[in-house]
């Protein structure tokens, strides 16, 4: 049965599942897919909402399924185009982001052939909006590139949406999220001096200064998700701060992380974060007005867990 995506992605990626078990309940079943890098796999797990895996299927945090077992180098950041119905991978080790086509059936999630959407890329992290816009990060050649939602089916040449060249803003950017008004990255080099946050227009007038720095804490982050109105963003070490989308006050989630890479949302109230040192995912409820510290909680164990999406 073909999935239904309709929720935002992480880097441990959850899905809504349009299958048999979601038609008798009143929440469906979401997944939560992680990266891998070491192994060069993709792994998913069944979850509830509020990150518990669902005990039916899953009754332990190390009962992980493998999604995508071969053909990946080094896969890192994740995203599920909702419209198309597909899981994209950014491997930077390949130079390139993959497509693959996601189908469920009776509780289990199954990634069809693979297709190629850019090459010749060193993107490690990579997003989709809500039309199915496909946006990604090249940290070498210091530039947020854009794959129009009209022109995402195939491999086709991406647009330079901001440059480091010409906007300082841009410093080796790493995890983005767009919300199909805005793209928010963080930046990996001089983030306390030009932007540990910056927020742009997806589609950026010429004549004007859209870039917007919504926080300048730390000089170095990884990941990034989008949660309503916040923005969650992951440290080198142990911290995952957070800061509204128009700015203001940044606040520490939690600082019990060991390596937090990517973050995802799951379109309700858990926001999951993967622990690279940890070798663990794990989530945090992001049903919060004003930011505060939050209980984090682990949900599943994988080794060298580094992007997710839901």
């Amino acid at each position: 049965m073909l999935l239904r995506l309709r929720a935002p992605v992480l880097l441990v990626l959850c899905i809504l599942a349009a299958s048999s078990s979601c038609a008798t309940s009143l929440t469906p079943d979401k997944f939560l897919i992680v990266s891998t890098p070491a192994d060069g796999k993709i792994a998913y797990v069944r979850v509830q909402t509020g990150g518990n895996l669902l005990k039916a299927t899953k009754p332990s945090t190390d009962a992980s399924t493998v999604l995508i077992s071969s053909g990946l180098v080094h896969p890192q950041g994740l995203a599920v185009d909702q419209i198309r119905s597909r899981l994209l991978v950014a491997d930077p080790d390949a130079q390139a982001i993959y497509a693959y086509a996601l189908t469920s059936g009776m509780g289990n999630l199954y990634a069809g052939a693979r297709t190629s959407v850019a090459t010749g890329v060193e993107a490690r992290w990579v997003a989709v909006d809500s039309r199915g816009n496909v946006f990604f990060t090249d940290e070498s050649r210091n530039q947020i590139l854009k794959i129009d939602h009209l022109q995402s089916s195939g491999n086709v040449t991406p647009m330079v949406l901001y440059d480091g060249s010409s906007s300082t803003e841009v410093s080796s950017p790493g995890g983005l999220a767009a919300d199909s008004f805005h793209v928010h990255w963080v930046n990996k080099q001089l983030g306390s001096q030009v932007g540990s946050v910056v927020q742009g227009p997806e589609a950026p007038r010429i004549d004007s200064s859209p870039l917007v720095t919504l926080a300048k804490n730390t000089d170095k982050s990884y990941g990034l998700c989008l949660a309503l109105n916040n923005v969650f963003y992951t440290q080198p070490e142990s911290i995952i701060f957070g800061v509204k989308k128009i700015g203001g006050r940044t606040q520490k989630i939690s600082d019990r992380l060991t390596n937090p890479r990517g973050c995802a949302w799951d379109g309700d109230n858990t926001v999951y974060v993967a622990d690279r040192g940890a070798n663990a995912v794990y989530s945090f409820s992001s049903n919060m007005k004003d930011l505060q510290s939050a209980e984090i909680v682990k949900t599943v164990n994988l080794e060298d867990a580094f992007g997710v999406a839901v």
